[in-house]
């Protein structure tokens, strides 16, 4: 079995530090990459997580050892000291490579391989997060470390890739994990409109005239906003339209989402299996207090930085808290859109499904297009999942009832 490779993970390092030191490549050890790289994917995590491994497998053909289980820490008296940091010249990229050998121990891969990526930081603060490619190299794959490493890669956009050793021929190669082997039933991207909080910034004027100059403007907050929620690696989008009411005292108005983080909690309670720990407790029990729905600080910033656009020609004024249903309804109802932008994994998948519009022969749709923006957001939720309201978590027959009551007052 491939857990009973090596010994140790001394014995490991010894084997990989031979074969780098040989003058042998990180791709030169790993098996059927062509072949990976011509898989097709249509999940959308698997997508992601193909891409991530790609970009990872582009630095591994030319590469220089910089440490080798060396103490790399600026600060003296802190230790840090990474299995292997290796420079690809190719792609001036810092590999940052651990290994793991039993399956205790991968508990700490996730914030070691964070820790050594931060303090390399402190020597080269100007390197991006894409020229920095991580590596988990281990014969077990516990749940822990593939919720690690699918956080990392997915939500934060960092560049993992994920290697296990095997015998070929009586020698060790290591192979590339099977994507579908890393994602389990508890990750999904399904999505219902509960997840998405947000509200309207309404823009108050008593003449719609008023903004015609400054239509371009608008647009500028929606790319000010875009700028910031990916600084602040949130997920989220905005609509910027005009509103055809006609006793609105604000001409337009932007609506903007974003993740909810504490409704993304109720997915574990879709596994029949699942037994919440003390952690998860406490967790529901700030749901059923606070009932938080999205409405922070970081989409507060993010809000901040298109009202510094908006506030010369507008009085503009947040509305409307809640989840996207309403806030798509009042879209439906009474809204020529103007221009859509997003952030985070929304712009992402945004950016794909233009280059398809463009594969497809429609050569004139603008990156801002609000229309496929609708079209974007509509396909990734999905109106047949079953939200699990935490709020009533543990309430008895009687207070559920009051509860389906008040939600759903045509059920008796």
């Amino acid at each position: 079995m491939a857990e009973k490779l090596f010994s140790s993970e001394d014995a490991m390092q010894k084997w990989l530090s031979n074969k780098l030191k040989s003058g042998i490549s990180l791709a030169d050890i790993i098996v059927g990459i062509d072949e990976f790289k011509e898989q097709n994917f249509t999940d959308i995590i698997e997508i992601k997580l193909h891409k991530s491994f790609i970009h990872c497998l582009n630095s591994f053909y030319l590469t220089k050892i910089i440490s080798e289980n060396e103490n790399i820490s600026l600060k003296e008296g802190d230790v840090l000291k990474p299995d292997f940091l290796l420079y690809a010249p190719e792609t001036e990229s810092i590999i940052i490579l651990e290994l793991k050998n039993l399956a205790s121990p991968s508990r700490q891969s996730g914030t070691e391989v964070s820790a050594y990526a931060s303090e390399i930081k402190s020597y080269i603060p100007f390197i991006s997060d894409g020229d920095l490619i991580n590596v988990i190299i281990s014969p077990i794959w516990t749940t822990l470390i593939k919720h690690y490493v699918l956080h990392e890669l997915f939500w934060l956009q960092r560049n993992i890739i994920c290697l296990e050793p095997i015998k070929v021929g009586g020698d060790i190669f290591l192979k590339i994990l099977d994507i579908k082997n890393l994602i389990d039933n508890q990750i999904s991207l399904r999505l219902s409109e509960k997840h998405l909080g947000g509200y309207q910034l309404c823009l108050y004027n008593y003449s719609k005239s008023n903004f015609e100059p400054y239509i371009e403007q608008m647009k500028s907050a929606l790319s000010s906003m875009a700028a910031k929620g990916n600084s602040q690696k949130n997920h989220g989008f905005a609509f910027l339209w005009e509103d055809n009411w006609e006793l609105s005292r604000a001409p337009y108005s932007i609506t903007m989402l974003n993740f909810a983080p504490f409704h993304s909690l109720e997915r574990f309670f879709h596994n029949e299996n699942f037994v919440p720990n003390k952690m998860t407790e406490k967790l529901v029990t700030i749901i059923k207090e606070y009932a938080p729905e999205g409405h922070g600080e970081s989409l507060e910033q993010i809000t901040e930085a298109g009202i510094f656009f908006l506030k010369n020609f507008s009085t503009p004024r947040v509305e409307g808290f809640t989840t996207w249903k309403p806030l798509r309804d009042i879209i439906n109802s009474r809204a020529t859109l103007v221009s859509f932008r997003a952030w985070g994994i929304f712009e992402e998948l945004l950016s794909e499904k233009i280059q398809k519009e463009y594969q497809n022969g429609n050569l004139n749709i603008s990156y801002d297009n609000p229309d496929l923006g609708l079209k974007l957001i509509d396909e990734m939720i999905d109106d047949e999942y079953e939200f699990y309201d935490l709020s009533y978590y543990d309430y008895d027959e009687n207070q559920l009832a009051e509860y389906f009551k008040r939600n759903l007052p045509e059920i008796e």
